[in-house]
């Protein structure tokens, strides 16, 4: 689709009429703030933002922001677009704003990057800020026992689905395993697992506070499920269970999935009870 012939793209910065002030014209109801810039800028853009939505209710006022950067994680509501925006944006819009998020004043230190885009562009009072942003659940992920894998480990599929789950529950999974000293051809990498640590220094230090850091654990039973245990609790433990049970290894009321005969959604309904 072709930006309309009827919408107008205006970049404020350039201009000694500012973008409150053209809005206060009434002209406008729809428009849209091209943001093409990286994850800090759309950060500090985010209060300004809020206060310019708060000014003019009446205006529906969307963000793009580059697509392919993961940034509806900071601006969850914005349009992804290209850097051929302007060919490609939606007609629907009267008004299309290049935002340019002028540099910091050096020798300014009374004023944030966020402020002079106010100043510069917005035309609103300054204002700057970091404001919240909720973070998905961490969920590490292990797969591999290193000694007696034909007991423990789920084959790729299996592996594969529980992986898919723990994003489907709006979850980050995060493989856990370390290249340590005992590794073998056993642990190989399953293909769809992309984000891991397996080039990090093998260090239990390491894995016990990564593993701190995470909101659940989904394990075999190996070195991490044990230290998920002592690090976390029972109730943020799942065992993946195939010919070794947990009664084997703890008499914490845990839970488990047979890995064997796996109930799809098992891994999902769990994350979404915690």
């Amino acid at each position: 689709m072709n930006i309309d012939k009827q919408s107008e793209i205006y970049e404020p910065e350039k201009q000694d009429i500012k973008l409150a002030q053209k809005l206060k014209e009434g002209n406008y109801k729809k428009i849209v703030l091209v943001s093409w810039h990286g994850a800090g800028d759309q950060c500090m853009l985010r209060a300004p933002l809020e206060k310019l939505r708060e000014m003019f209710p009446d205006i529906r006022i969307d963000v793009a922001v580059c697509g392919g950067l993961d940034q509806k994680a900071i601006i969850p509501e914005a349009i992804e677009v290209g850097g051929d925006w302007r060919e490609t944006l939606p007609k629907e819009y009267d008004l299309v704003v290049q935002i340019n998020m002028p540099l910091e004043k050096l020798e300014d230190l009374s004023m944030t990057k966020a402020e002079v885009c106010c100043e510069t562009e917005l035309g609103i009072p300054k204002i700057s800020g970091h404001l919240p942003i909720k973070r998905k659940r961490l969920v590490a992920v292990h797969f591999h026992n290193t000694s007696v894998s034909w007991l423990t480990n789920p084959d790729e599929a299996t592996a594969k689905k529980i992986w898919d789950e723990i994003i489907e529950a709006k979850c980050v999974p995060l493989e856990t395993l370390f290249k340590h000293p005992f590794y073998n051809e056993t642990s190989k990498k399953f293909d769809f697992v992309d984000n891991h640590v397996r080039n990090w220094p093998a260090r239990l230090d390491t894995l016990i506070s990564l593993l701190g850091a995470c909101d659940a654990l989904i394990a075999v039973v190996s070195g991490n499920f044990h230290i998920g245990l002592s690090v976390l609790g029972p109730k943020k433990v799942m065992l993946l269970e195939k010919d070794l049970k947990a009664e084997h290894f703890t008499k914490l009321p845990i839970k488990r999935i047979d890995i064997k005969e796996y109930q799809d959604n098992s891994i999902k309904e769990w994350l979404q009870t915690l």
